[in-house]
């Protein structure tokens, strides 16, 4: 009889660990399969630790950090230009902060699962837009908690931009040179000219997210 899991299950469990461990996790979770029990048990335990570990890898901390503050601060201008009155109603801040969160988690894991081998030139954009419809997604659920849609809608465009600009300046670890030892990125950051490939795609970032928030305004 053939030992393993059922297709269908090692699907799933590959749609759950990121690319660039999916291979090697994949094998070890077959070879210790008793079964199918066996194997969805060790996977359960197994790919959230990988998940974790390859956020630590593609993350750092302080660029996590600045994009946060950027978000922060694009959705406080917003309130402060077209509603004033948020900014001293009760958990303002609390309120404000909930967008910022969500586009924050969906970048790192966006980084997390984004193939290394993959490379195109919209691939900075494609997270903040990703954690953009997501925050709209989550503020829709929210009710009362949720911010008024003109907020909602300039702090996610001002965000995305901002957010956009800093990935291509500060590129994800995935997207680095690596080596033994090094400083941060970060730190390693000298005061020179874009590249022309990168003047290239921060251009095509700020057209394409122009083009959502005028959409996004019309319709509102």
């Amino acid at each position: 009889m053939e030992s393993g899991p059922p297709k269908i299950i090692e699907t799933i469990a590959g749609w759950l660990i990121p690319p660039a461990s999916r291979e090697e996790v994949l094998g070890d979770l077959r070879q210790r399969a008793a079964g199918m029990l066996d194997y969805i048990a060790d996977a359960a335990r197994a790919i959230p630790c990988v998940i974790y570990s390859r956020i630590r890898r593609t993350t750092d901390p302080a660029i996590a950090l600045m994009q946060a503050l950027t978000l922060f601060v694009s959705f406080s201008m917003a309130a402060v230009a077209f509603d004033r009155a948020l900014l001293i109603a009760p958990y303002s801040f609390v309120r404000l902060a909930i967008p910022p969160v969500v586009v924050l988690a969906a970048m790192i894991l966006a980084d997390a699962y984004s193939d290394p081998k993959k490379r195109w030139p919209l691939k900075p954009l494609f997270a903040p837009v990703l954690g953009i419809a997501l925050a709209f997604a989550v503020e829709r659920g929210l009710e009362d908690w949720a911010l008024p849609r003109i907020v909602l809608e300039w702090g996610s465009g001002i965000g995305a931009l901002m957010a956009s600009s800093l990935r291509l300046l500060f590129p994800p670890v995935a997207d680095r040179p690596q080596a033994m030892q090094a400083p941060a990125f970060w730190q390693k950051m000298e005061l020179q000219p874009i590249a022309l490939r990168y003047k290239y795609e921060l251009l095509a970032a700020i057209v394409v997210l122009l083009v959502i928030l005028r959409f996004v305004v019309r319709n509102s």
